[in-house]
Order: structure tokens, then C-alpha cells, then sequence
């Protein structure tokens, strides 16, 4: 695609996104009820992409467990977490930085569909983030995290932290892997404006942690990182 091509579709896109944003939080803010708002919000992102011209495939979201789970899933991209907002059940409530509740417009958006916020700069947050996580999963929800916890610009499946992990294992509930491709092509990091792309979603198998230990979130981690790796189409960019 030619270069003016290009900043024009950014353009666009980026304006689209800045629009249904803007329409969608004067929506939440007047919609009762969490499970509403999060089913308008999603409605809203898929309809954005839409407009964008971005096809998402999913393969194997129909399967995800009726019961309470953890799903974990590659982090690429700028939208990774709007997109997969859009793609789960209203049901999974999202781990998100506290950095982001400054954001203009998007940290009202995340605080009305009731996102878990984690302050990574208080070494005390984890374990709180933990127990407030807990209490989501007995209470019969489901939860969704990204395990590496940050994203750049370089292709590579960052090192995962064991948040996500030791979390299924005290629980004991399911961890669903999810892969998805082509939002690093989509809106990287640092990026200024979108490029066109489309998407592949696969949730894979359920997986369990043998016990409640922090080994055997150790286990269920490198497992799990070993299926991602091997579907995310990106090399390892854990240190040697």
C-alpha cells in the first residue's frame, strides 16, 4: 500500500476509534448495571473494527469453560486489550495497570466495565490484585490477563510473569491459552496511527495446575508459554 495510502487509513481508523470511544462513554455512563455496560462496550469495539475493515477469525471461543477460569494471552499490540474485550464473554473481568486509568476517555471506559486495576510500581499490589481475583473466581466469574505485562516493538513472546498462573493454581480452576496474530501489524507500540490488518483469535485447551503450589504454577507457566510460542508465529524473546 502506498505510504499516503497508509496515513490516510490511519487517520481514519484512528478517528473511528476516538469516535465510538467518545459516543460508547456517554452510553456507559448513564447504562446500569456492569454486565450491560461490558456488553455494550464490547458491541462498540466490534463495531469499530468493522467500520476499520479488520476481520477477526476465532477458532475455539464457543469452547471456552462455562465454569469460573483464567485466560492468558500474547500481548502485541496497542488494541490487544479492547480487541480481546471484544472477543470473550462478558462474563471475564480484565487485569489492567493502573497507569491506564489516567488515560483520557479509555480509563472511564475501563473503570465503567469494572476492569481489576494492578499498580506495578507497589510491590504489595500483586498479592492484593491476587485476592481480589479469588474472590471474582468464587463468586462464579472468570478472569483474563496478559502474561507478559508489557508489550514492544520488536516481534518476540516476552517472559511471562506467574501472576496469571499462581492464580489458576490457588483457585483451582482452568487456564485457557489464547493466541492471537496480527495486532502487532495492526496498532504496535509507539506506533501513531493504525495499519490495516486482520486478526486470528485461537483459545486452546483447558489446562489445570497439578496442585496449589507456587512449583506447580511454575509447571503450569512454562506449559502453557510453550503452547503460545508455538502458535504465535514470533520468536522467543525471553533472554537466553
Amino acid at each position: 500500500m502506498p505510504r499516503f495510502l497508509r496515513t490516510a487509513y490511519g487517520v481514519y481508523a484512528l478517528v473511528i476509534f476516538l469516535l465510538t470511544a467518545t459516543i460508547t462513554a456517554g452510553l456507559l455512563a448513564v447504562l446500569p448495571g456492569e454486565q450491560r455496560r461490558r456488553r455494550a462496550g464490547q458491541r462498540a469495539m466490534r463495531l469499530a473494527l468493522g467500520l476499520i475493515g479488520v476481520r477477526i477469525r476465532t477458532s475455539g471461543v464457543d469452547a471456552l469453560p462455562r465454569t469460573p477460569a483464567v485466560c492468558v494471552c500474547n500481548h502485541s499490540s496497542q488494541l490487544d486489550g479492547l480487541i480481546l474485550f471484544a472477543l470473550l464473554p462478558p462474563r471475564y473481568t480484565f487485569v489492567v495497570r493502573s497507569e491506564s486509568r489516567r488515560t483520557p476517555l479509555f480509563g472511564f471506559l475501563l473503570t465503567r466495565v469494572g476492569v481489576i486495576w494492578m499498580d506495578r510500581a507497589d510491590a504489595r499490589s500483586g498479592s492484593r490484585t491476587i485476592r481480589a481475583l479469588i474472590r471474582q473466581l468464587d463468586a462464579g466469574r472468570s478472569v483474563a490477563m496478559f502474561p507478559e505485562g508489557t508489550i514492544r516493538p520488536e516481534p518476540g513472546l516476552l517472559p511471562f510473569k506467574i501472576g496469571a498462573f499462581l492464580l489458576a493454581s490457588k483457585a483451582q480452576v482452568p487456564l485457557v491459552p489464547m493466541v492471537m496474530r496480527g495486532t502487532r501489524t495492526l496498532f504496535p507500540d509507539r506506533a501513531r496511527l493504525p495499519m490495516h490488518s486482520h486478526i486470528d483469535a485461537r483459545v486452546l485447551s483447558p489446562l489445570r495446575a497439578d496442585g496449589s503450589k507456587r512449583a506447580n504454577a511454575r509447571d503450569l507457566l512454562s506449559t502453557t508459554r510453550g503452547q503460545m510460542l508455538a502458535l504465535c508465529g514470533e520468536p522467543d524473546g525471553a533472554p537466553a
